[in-house]
């Protein structure tokens, strides 16, 4: 119809968390990642807590750990073949994960191959490809394959603050009492700044 303006088209591509180091895109996404955090004001959260380590192999690293062996991510690729957004899922770690991490960031939570619960890691779009409806259209992608793994129910993190209500805009409903708080000065890491200011967490759950 003449005056309408095409929507751009994306391709998706869905890879093993682990792979991450040996993709060809990975330094653009790696930027993609750092973009969009950079763009938010997390003004709570120290630096290293809201992006990958500015070295992209070390920033690979760090994201291939957090999805661990059963981890995955779907990567939108623009018409020229440019990652412009992502988001990962793995076996759900429980309400309570954060505190079952060692000081290396790394959760001390069991893996499993097969879960019927799962949840979402690094969701996030370039601020270029912004009000495009990617979000949707990744989480749809994301939620076909956790389907095909028997998964039926998808869970999410969040900082009430940080996100306000992006999350229950995309399904996801709030579950009464699994929310919680993160001190200010709290720290994963005993080498890296603690927190600016107390973090108040919801869990939102969304059946497939």
């Amino acid at each position: 119809m003449a005056g309408l303006t095409p929507q751009p088209r994306y391709s998706f591509a869905i890879v093993q968390g682990a792979s991450l180091p040996s993709q060809s895109w990975w330094p653009e996404l790696h930027a993609v990642i750092n973009a969009a955090f950079l763009n938010k004001n997390h003004s709570v959260f120290p630096p290293t807590w809201t992006r990958l380590d500015p070295d992209p192999a070390k920033g690979a690293e760090g994201l291939s750990r957090e999805l661990g062996d059963y981890g995955h991510m779907v990567i939108a690729f623009s018409a020229s073949n440019s990652p412009v957004a992502c988001t990962g899922w793995l076996p759900y770690r429980g309400e309570n994960w954060l505190s079952k991490v060692d000081s290396r960031g790394i959760s001390k939570v069991e893996a499993v191959p097969v879960s019927i619960d799962w949840e979402v890691c690094c969701f996030c779009v370039h601020p270029s490809a912004r009000g495009k409806g990617l979000a949707r259209q990744l989480l749809a992608e994301m939620v076909s394959d956790i389907k095909s793994r028997g998964g039926t129910r998808l869970f999410t993190n969040y900082a009430v603050d940080e996100t306000g209500g992006f999350w229950t805009r995309l399904g996801f409903e709030v579950q009464p009492g699994a929310g919680g708080i993160l001190a200010k000065g709290f720290k994963v890491d005993p080498d890296r700044e603690g927190l600016r200011a107390d973090i108040h967490f919801n869990m939102g759950m969304r059946t497939l």
